[in-house]
């Protein structure tokens, strides 16, 4: 045996104990020096009767006898040790080739018989047979254990991983990759990564982005990826990746298949656009479920006079009468001010708009009806935009000209304002330039911008106009604005705390 593949099965034996039969005094000692070096945790007897007694009191992982030992032989042993742990591993030496102790050796299910005279090699080969079969059992039984603690539904393709390589795959998994075995299904495993396909915003390899790495060091975080199955046609599933406490790199990769919310479609947004509300609240639906299931949780967004307020939310309870989210009393009361609020997840292509049942102030939950995708996202919002205090003065100049209509700031940022106007000059179009007088109060001193802007986008409502402006790069201006925006808002987070109470 090299020196690696020695030093590799004492760091696997190291939490083991081996327990060493024999009555010849010169074996015991000669085999004993080697297993010495092996096991941090040896005990030698030279009879049946001793052998047995250190079993009881120790319970070793493994056992090596001889068969010819006096009153009570290796193989009586073996079944005596067998009824107090089914489970222990055995290994049988002789120096009789005889049949008969090999049915009865197999009878009583040893892990392996060797015929003496044995080789170190012979030794350390049987060693790592049955360390690596009480290695693969732990694995076992702690797959079994987690998956019935942490799933609770049966068709997710799951896979346990130590080490980046495979321990158990569900069958379920190898049904899907066409794995005939758990052996096939490894070195199918060594490739993995070919099969995780590119997709907008879904999790991949590429540039110096690893799938399996990105998703064990999620913490839990959900992904979307894409894998085609043996037709060739593409499915859609969540990945998580469940780290297993006390077992280093051991993790349970965990696919849900969703293909049938045809959320791959909405990640094209052009396509998004074009999905009716009913089959867009439907794939809602289906993802959070899905968030629900796997313990995840979803970030909400409301905003005040422009201030963005956002918590995590629970999914406390979906079903198809009511979605109830768990939140903290400041989001609800953020909530109950707007009668809205927005969704975030990782698995959604963008954010989603809800209109509120009820809110719960007591149990400290909201129900969400009316769900629908929206384009702007709250948490890639580029600048802030406050509403300005209601004495605030603005007036629009248009063609040399003061254009004469009631005219209030929506909400203002550094680069630009929303402004309403209850009539607009003929002709007045997007693209047209406009000069601008703002006076803001608020401050120890009146603030005055007077700037040059452009007409981004004109809408007509029905008692007013809506035009967004874009003001003009300048920045002396830029300055004057950041100061007011921040301590606008200051005052607005004040101003929402003191409701809140």
């Amino acid at each position: 045996m090299s020196k690696e593949s020695f030093l590799a099965l004492k760091q696997k034996v190291d939490a083991l104990s081996l327990l060493y039969v024999e009555d010849n005094k010169g074996l015991q000692e000669q085999a004993g020096k080697i297993f010495k070096k092996i096991f941090n945790n040896l005990m030698l007897a030279d009879s049946g009767e001793s052998a047995f007694l250190l079993f009881k009191e120790h319970q070793p992982d493994i056992v090596i006898t001889d068969i010819n030992m006096g009153k009570i032989n290796g193989l009586k042993l073996s079944r005596m040790i067998k009824k107090i742990n089914p489970f222990v591993k055995i290994i049988i030496t002789s120096a009789f080739d005889d049949k008969d102790y090999l049915f009865e050796a197999i009878d009583i299910n040893v892990s392996k018989y060797l015929k003496k005279p044995m080789t170190i090699a012979d030794l350390t080969d049987a060693i790592t047979k049955v360390v690596n079969e009480i290695e693969f059992e732990n694995s076992r039984n702690v797959f079994e254990h987690y998956i019935k603690d942490i799933f609770h539904y049966q068709d997710s393709l799951l896979i346990l991983i130590k080490n980046n390589e495979v321990l158990i795959a569900n069958k379920k998994c190898l049904e899907f990759f066409s794995q005939e075995s758990l052996e096939s299904f490894k070195e199918f495993f060594k490739t993995f990564d070919k099969e995780i396909l590119k997709h907008n915003n879904f999790l991949y390899n590429h540039d110096d982005i690893d799938w399996l790495e990105s998703a064990k060091n999620g913490n839990g975080k959900l992904f979307n990826v894409k894998i085609a199955d043996k037709n060739d046609i593409s499915r859609h599933f969540i990945l998580k990746a469940y780290k297993i406490p006390d077992k280093d790199e051991t993790y349970i990769l965990s696919f849900d298949d969703i293909t049938d919310l045809n959320l791959l479609i909405i990640y094209d947004k052009e396509a998004m656009k074009q999905e009716k509300q009913e089959s867009q609240k439907k794939i809602i639906y289906g993802v959070l479920e899905a968030i629900k299931r796997n313990n995840s949780t979803i970030k909400i967004y409301n905003s005040y006079k422009g201030i963005i307020i956002s918590n995590i939310g629970i999914l406390e309870k979906i079903s198809e009468k009511e979605i109830v989210i768990q939140l903290p009393y400041l989001q609800l009361r953020a909530i109950q001010i707007n009668n809205n609020l927005t969704i975030e997840s990782e698995l959604f292509p963008a954010a989603v708009f809800c209109s509120i049942e009820r809110i719960d102030f007591e149990n400290s939950h909201v129900v969400i009806k009316n769900y629908k995708f929206i384009d702007n996202i709250p948490s890639e919002q580029e600048f802030i935009r406050v509403e300005p205090e209601e004495n605030h003065k603005i007036s629009l100049f248009y063609d040399e000209r003061k254009i004469h209509a009631d005219v209030k700031i929506i909400d203002i940022g550094i680069g630009g304002a929303k402004v309403a106007l209850s009539l607009i000059p003929p002709g007045f179009k997007e693209g047209d330039k406009v000069i601008v007088d703002m006076v803001f109060t608020s401050g120890a001193k009146p603030l005055i911008i007077n700037t040059k802007a452009r007409v981004v986008k004109l809408t007509e409502g029905k008692r007013e106009f809506v035009v967004i402006l874009l003001l003009n790069n300048d920045a002396n201006i830029k300055k004057l604005l950041t100061a007011y925006i921040a301590n606008r808002q200051m005052a607005l987070i004040r101003e929402f705390k003191n409701l809140s109470l």
